[in-house]
């Protein structure tokens, strides 16, 4: 015997039909138009009744979840800066088994994974029942291509097994001589930033000016993963006006034109999106436009390299295209699509990770003057080789870096729709489901982070040997799960370079604070978060760079 629910679910596309029948039946034949018009409104309203006010309410399975309720919550979630900051008191004050419910304004139903089973469930699991939502993917398309950020399914698949060769810790240790060649060339260029921008009133041994820290950032980690990534050095720490590094800021950097498109991609098709009358809709088209034209002109270079006297396995190795190239799964566009991927992802999240590193410790200068004693202990001089061995094995600076990872993730919401009907944490899903994964809320939740989530504590990175008192770094935090941080998400979507940006980020840190004391340019600015994908600083990063003597 069906029950009422199915009873009900079966009734309104009949309701629907026989309304639709009985009105064309009332109508005159001579006016059949006017029949087709009507029907066809008289559709519209009875599928918006379903779809607003009865399957959310009555038949949706999620409606029995823990749900938040309010007006514009949907809105607020997406929308408000960092995006998901929202979340992370429900994560404290909802009780719930793992899935959290909210609805947008038109009830359209989402879910909020936050605990470790659902976690697993929707990144590992049942990974590829999700995919990322339409809207946004093809909004990010328009920047990025299709490469293995917005690949789906078997492609997804086949770009990653392709491009794990060149991600490997061996090969990311090789590149540790490059990162810290790149980051001294960055100090020795700051340090000429702050002489022609010079504090008023300062010593005159005294060594003191102002930079904007962001955009420094994002010209350093370009440099490097450049060479890695395609074998090209843009070298846009010499050249502000390198147009690579030009197009791609352009992109990536904060607007209220791209995040009205961002907003209006969720919502609306694509190519509606694209007659918005808006300036980054002229912008954007340009900037891809020249930047494909730049990796075709690499790619070329890159063939002809293959086929000169060198061995193809000499011209391949030693960064990511060349790996690509030499496994032949992929053709031009594709590759470019790639190059586009790695290059934005690869500078621009490391980039937000520094820049976010630099505005904490000025807040908390305790901890930015015991990094620094740690680093000057390990490093000489700045003009010093490192190993990765010395990077790697600092306990301070490992702590720092993670904690800054979990508390500002550069990524700080991302989403995943079901394209099947599958389960969470026990809990089924329907086909066309969102889920909302929030770093921004995950990273700072009491269940994983106990009463200290909120706090900024390098401490929690470190394990002391209980008999020698020897200190060493641990990769856990003392969190009882991987899940505990979701910066770089895990399973098989898990960002690829996270290793890679971790090693970047390392130097970059040990590079300017062993050299510079650190603070804000204005001490009363209030930093106020933005971008569309990643989470900037709506004002640049302005701060007061001191030169620390004792050491060069």
């Amino acid at each position: 015997m069906s029950t009422a629910k199915e009873r009900l679910t079966l009734l309104i596309p009949f309701t629907v039909v026989e309304t639709l029948v009985v009105i064309a039946s009332r109508m005159t034949t001579e006016r059949p138009a006017a029949i087709f018009l009507y029907a066809l409104g008289v559709n519209f309203i009875l599928l918006a009744i379903w779809r607003v006010f009865i399957w959310p309410f009555f038949v949706n399975p999620l409606r029995h979840l823990p749900t938040v309720r309010g007006p514009l919550i949907g809105a607020k979630v997406f929308m408000l800066h960092p995006r998901g900051s929202i979340t992370v008191d429900w994560l404290r004050t909802i009780p719930n088994e793992g899935l959290i419910h909210f609805r947008e304004a038109l009830n359209y139903s989402f879910l909020l994974a936050t605990n470790h089973r659902a976690l697993m469930d929707v990144l590992h699991t049942n990974s590829y029942d999700f995919v990322k939502p339409p809207g946004g993917r093809e909004f990010l398309a328009r920047g990025l291509g299709y490469g293995l950020i917005l690949s789906e399914g078997d492609a997804h698949r086949a770009q990653r097994k392709a491009v794990t060769p060149a991600f490997t810790i061996k090969n990311i240790r090789a590149m540790y001589p490059l990162m810290w060649t790149k980051t001294q060339l960055f100090l020795s260029q700051l340090e000429k930033e702050i002489r022609l921008h010079p504090v008023p009133g300062v010593q005159h041994a005294e060594v003191a000016g102002f930079v904007e820290i962001g955009g420094w950032a994002n010209r350093l980690t370009l440099d490097i993963i450049g060479p890695a990534a395609i074998g090209r050095d843009f070298q846009s720490l010499e050249n502000e006006n390198d147009p690579v590094s030009q197009n791609y800021s352009a992109i990536l950097k904060p607007s209220a034109d791209l995040i009205l498109l961002f907003g209006a991609s969720l919502l609306l098709p694509q190519w509606l999106v694209k007659l918005i009358p808006c300036k980054a809709n002229i912008v954007l088209p340009r900037n891809v436009r020249y930047l494909r034209q730049v990796f075709h002109d690499i790619l070329r270079e890159k063939r002809k390299l293959l086929q000169s006297e060198k061995s193809e396995q000499e011209a391949a190795d030693g960064d990511i295209l060349g790996t690509m190239m030499r496994g032949g799964e992929f053709s031009d566009s594709e590759l470019v699509d790639q190059m586009l991927t790695f290059l934005a992802a690869g500078h621009e999240t490391t980039a937000g990770a520094f820049t976010w590193c630099c505005y904490h410790l000025c807040i908390e200068p305790h901890i930015q003057d015991k990094l620094r004693q740690e680093i000057r202990e390990t490093i000489p001089s700045s003009a010093a080789s490192v190993s990765w061995q010395g990077l790697e094995g600092m306990p301070y600076l490992n702590g720092v870096c993670q904690e800054v990872l979990r508390l500002y993730p550069t990524v700080p919401m991302t989403g995943r729709e079901a394209i099947r009907e599958t389960t969470i944490a026990g809990k089924k899903i329907p086909k066309g489901t969102t889920i909302a994964l929030c770093p921004q809320s995950i990273n700072r939740s009491p269940e994983f982070w106990g009463e200290t989530a909120d706090q900024f504590l390098p401490e929690r990175w470190i394990d002391t040997d209980p008999e020698t008192g020897k200190q060493s770094p641990n990769k856990h935090g003392g969190a009882s799960t991987n899940f505990a941080q979701i910066t770089f998400l895990h399973g098989p979507r898990a960002c690829i370079g996270k290793d890679f940006a971790k090693a970047e980020f390392r130097c970059a840190v040990a590079g300017l604070f062993g050299l510079f004391q650190c603070e804000l340019k204005d001490p009363k600015q209030k930093i106020t978060f933005g971008g569309t994908l990643t989470s900037q600083p709506m004002e640049g990063m302005n701060l007061k760079l001191t030169k620390i003597g004792g050491r060069e």
